[in-house]
């Protein structure tokens, strides 16, 4: 006996803190982890895919609620007689750890980035990382007592990772499905780089913003315009044309302001309640026509003396043109059209031939293009356009809207749109696939599958270039003499089949910027290759974890055992995160799901319903709740709180309850032991099928309670019900034993005298508590660990 076992004793105050410490102790010496994972089962294998939390800070209650889940569905199937794969992961690169370091480094911009140096600057991504990773070793995976192989977990910086995005990219290439294009998309001008839409739809936040109205000059008709509505004042910078639908009544209106006469073309149905807005209350109208009627009339663009671009191409530009895509939901019914700007604005641009203008470079400063405002940073000219156009009179209502705007995913700057020449994947053209194999998926809860649903459904090419440092790089290079020509490597192997210089470093450093930029590739029909300088969407590194997690190209033997894997879980944003990066990479990869069961499981927020974040000081971190009341309480607290997909209120003092429960269990393992030992009950001895007949009402009861219980937290448990499971599961220990049960046979237990029906009472409490210790060790580890080893095992030794 190890001096650990020595001190699994019952004779000592409940102290959670001091048993969870001892009880991990307990596992370390015995190695008890690693033989659980090397065990087997005769049920088969269930795999788990790990989604990997990102090494950028420490883990707070958000992440503990995700990763409570995993453990015990994992646990769950074990006990089910499972063989278990459950490996863990990280997820070590893009935005999240640079944002990071530049906070560390105090650096603000990407110019700050250059001068700092890149191989500098990814020494030290590197270094947090590290820090970082051990936290969520210690604090997010040991002490929590989630179950996952650290000695085999896999993580996105690596060489070998690294390969499989590339062979992805690969396949993709020569299917034709990875390709260049100059496309309107969402950029960050703080990070300077494009974002996915993914990373968009988790960016939404609500904003003030400008809401103006504002009148273009019609060609040749004094006094009258075309009034177009907007909230972004700087496209008006890069306006190009006037779009209505060619179903809707427009109408001129004639309206007096300050005393004079004007002429204003709006929709007809929304003419009173914009004369109502603009506080016109003398207005006729004069005329009504169908939009198809104003297509081609032409108007003064209002910026074209200050931004001369615009006097270059008139022929071609600065006229109304008819689309489909106007409502009469808000603004006048006609759009201003900034082909740079807007997706749709560009395809109308395409349609007609407008020019595209892009005077907004990707840090959101105006270039030359922009003339006067050269120079200047796009929410500033909003601010100074708003001026001008009401010195000028071009300006019929100024006031603000507050509207769900995109910002930045990781550092929350509010996105610009502009037209760029980026990278893409062809996502759109397996939409069809995407559904198929989707709908083939189980999902938990079932009404959440709309939205992933919806999402596929209407899935966009993935832009997946991204202007960053440390990420996976992109494994595309150019001919620098021919353009035309492209080069897509697959793996470090055919990297250096073409290489003629590979920097001395190693591979784990060589797959990154900026010693992947360095080499030097010289083929037959081209001197000089040069890599796009692009990094990877880090969506994309986890998106191949179901292959690139266990090095698949290479263990493909293990990789046709483990996929499709049969669960994954994350929380609901991740349905168009990183279930549907998966999704994508195995479908185009593969032509099927890469999971089978997915579990949805909701945010948290404070105790007061308000989002957690670090500026308002409302975070709730793991550690601190580990420190105050232990992991298995903050479990149980986390378990039967709410069901798992539902937003969930965390009150870190509600926790206390869940420590009462777990007081309760000891009590009643503690009664039993008691009682137990005093009458030399052997439970070889004293067998349940020998007693029962001798036992009385409450005895039959409690087995009848027990059972019940059991078949109905195995239901729970198949159908992800975590939180009824774990209702059970409290009820069986404080309402039918602690409050029920031992109520009921204190007094038979309390005589001297040897009974048979005292000894059918403890055969019965024997079997019941070892049930409840086998049920709550899928629950709360740590305790029902100690209450076993000090109860179970005792006697059954």
């Amino acid at each position: 006996m190890s001096v650990i076992d020595s001190q699994f004793a019952l004779d000592v105050q409940f102290d959670v803190k001091r048993i969870e410490e001892l009880v991990r102790r307990f596992w370390d010496e015995n190695k008890i982890e690693k033989r659980w994972h090397e065990s087997g089962g005769d049920k088969g294998l269930y795999a788990f895919l790990e989604g990997p939390p990102t090494t950028n800070g420490f883990p707070h209650v958000g992440h503990i609620r995700g990763r409570t889940y995993k453990d015990v569905v994992i646990r769950y199937h074990k006990s089910l007689g499972y063989r278990v794969w459950a490996k863990g992961g990280w997820d070590e690169q893009g935005l999240p750890v640079e944002i990071e370091v530049e906070k560390k480094l105090n650096l603000r911009t990407k110019k700050d980035i250059e001068k700092v140096g890149y191989e500098k600057f990814s020494l030290e991504c590197n270094s947090l990382v590290d820090y970082y990773l051990e936290k969520w070793k210690e604090v997010g995976t040991k002490r929590l007592g989630l179950w996952l192989d650290l000695d085999r977990a896999y993580e996105t910086r690596k060489a070998y990772y690294i390969e499989h995005v590339w062979a992805f990219l690969k396949n993709a290439w020569e299917k034709g499905l990875l390709f260049e294009d100059y496309r309107v998309l969402p950029f960050c001008p703080r990070c300077e780089t494009a974002l996915s839409d993914a990373e968009v739809d988790q960016g939404y936040e609500d904003r003030e913003d400008p809401s103006i109205f504002v009148k273009f000059p019609v060609e040749g008709s004094s006094n009258t315009y075309l009034v177009i509505w907007t909230t972004t004042p700087w496209t008006l910078i890069d306006n190009e044309a006037v779009a209505v639908n060619p179903n809707f009544d427009y109408a001129l209106v004639k309206v007096t302001v300050n005393n004079e006469v004007e002429y204003l073309w709006l929709a007809e149905k929304l003419v009173p309640q914009l004369m109502e807005k603009f506080g016109i209350k003398d207005y006729e109208i004069v005329r009504v026509v169908k939009g198809s009627e104003l297509a081609g009339i032409r108007y003064n663009h209002i910026y074209m003396d200050k931004v001369p671009v615009h006097a270059q191409h008139i022929s071609s530009a600065h006229y109304v043109v008819l689309a489909d895509f106007v409502t009469l939901e808000e603004g006048t019914g006609l759009v201003h059209i900034a082909p740079a700007h807007g997706p749709e604005d560009f395809e109308v641009a395409k349609k007609y031939g407008l020019p595209v203008t892009n005077s907004v470079e990707i840090n959101g400063i105006f270039n030359e293009l922009g003339g006067e405002f050269r120079g200047k940073y796009w929410l500033d000219v909003s601010q100074e356009v708003i001026r001008d156009l009401k010195t000028r009179g071009l300006l019929l209502y100024s006031g603000t809207v507050v509207h769900a705007y995109p910002h930045c995913w990781r550092c929350g700057t509010p996105l610009i749109y502009r037209a760029d020449k980026q990278w893409f994947i062809r996502v759109s053209e397996y939409r069809g696939k995407l559904v198929e194999e989707l709908k083939k998926v189980k999902i938990y809860p079932d009404f959440l599958r709309d939205r992933f649903d919806n999402w596929v459904a209407n899935a966009r090419d993935w832009t997946i270039s991204r202007s960053r440092v440390w990420g996976t790089p992109l494994p595309i290079w150019r001919c620098k003499d021919d353009p035309g020509k492209i080069l897509v490597i697959g793996s470090l192997e055919e990297l250096r089949k073409y290489a003629k210089f590979v920097p001395n470093v190693p591979d784990d450093m060589l797959v990154h910027r900026p010693w992947i930029d360095l080499v030097k590739i010289e083929t037959e029909d081209c001197r000089e290759w040069v890599r796009e300088p692009f990094v990877i969407d880090v969506w994309m590194d986890s998106g191949v974890a179901w292959i690139a997690g266990i090095n698949g190209l290479r263990n493909k033997e293990l990789f046709d055992e483990l996929y499709p894997y049969d669960w994954v879980t994350e929380a609901i944003d991740q349905t168009r995160g990183w279930f549907y990066s998966l999704l994508v990479t195995s479908v185009l990869w593969m032509s099927k799901a890469p999971y089978k069961s997915i579990l949805i499981s909701g945010h948290v927020v404070d105790k007061y319903g308000q989002k957690m974040s670090k500026s308002k000081g409302n975070v709730i971190w793991a550690e601190d709740l580990f420190n105050k009341w232990g992991a298995d309480p903050t479990r149980l607290y986390l378990l039967t709180k709410s069901t798992p997909w539902d937003t969930m209120s965390v009150d870190p003092d509600e926790i206390s309850d869940a420590r009462s429960i777990l007081s309760i269990l000891w009590n009643v393992v503690k009664f039993a032991s008691t009682y137990m030992e005093l009458d030399n009950f052997n439970p070889k001895m004293h067998r349940l099928e020998n007693l029962i007949s001798k036992g009385l009402i409450e005895d039959r009861w409690i087995l009848s309670r027990f059972y019940s219980r059991l078949r109905r937290f195995i239901n729970y448990m198949d159908n992800m019900e975590l939180h009824m499971a774990a209702r059970e599961w409290v009820d069986l220990v404080v309402e039918d034993l602690s409050h029920g049960y031992i109520r009921l046979i204190r007094r038979r237990v309390w005589s001297e005298e040897s009974r048979e029906d005292k000894y059918a009472a403890y055969s019965v409490l024997y079997h019941v508590v070892k049930g409840a210790l086998v049920m709550g060790s899928i629950l709360v580890p740590h305790v029902t660990e100690y209450l076993w080893q000090a109860f179970v095992k005792r006697f059954e030794n």
